[in-house]
């Protein structure tokens, strides 16, 4: 007949036992919302490229009609020098604004929605590498 003695838990050992746990649950949600926060930034991401392609490109047309504006003044007071500076300046304001607006190139991305198996190793890695838990967790 064998018998084992079962040693009890000290409070310490208990309380030690229960903040274990309670870390577990905030790492993990901790987890949870650096992946929402991965997936606005993503999503804020994708909206600016389609904001700058639109807006941009209208920009750049408004710019454009201001500089013939500033030109048709230019050329009705060929003598006055203010009117040939804001006609070059608006032609140049005009040709940055075409500028930009044709190097913003549209990123081909749908709305960023991480499957389950995705966040479940992203937890799993966030766990893994959390310097407070290295030393409790065998890799």
């Amino acid at each position: 007949m064998r018998t084992e003695i079962a040693r009890c838990k000290t409070p310490e050992e208990r309380e030690l036992s229960r903040k274990l746990s309670e870390l577990a649950g905030l790492e993990e949600e901790l987890a949870q919302r650096e992946l929402d926060l991965a997936t606005l930034q993503a999503e804020l991401s994708a909206f600016e490229a389609r904001y700058f392609r639109i807006v941009g490109v209208l920009y750049a047309e408004l710019d454009d009609i201001e500089a013939q504006i500033a030109e048709a003044q230019n050329e009705l007071n060929p003598n006055d020098s203010e009117a040939q500076e804001q006609a070059a300046q608006a032609r140049t304001q005009a040709w940055e604004s075409a500028q930009a607006a044709g190097t913003v190139k549209e990123q081909v991305q749908k709305k960023f929605k991480p499957s389950e198996s995705l966040k479940k190793l992203y937890r799993e890695i966030a766990k893994r590498i959390h310097p407070d838990l290295k030393s409790l967790i065998k890799m």
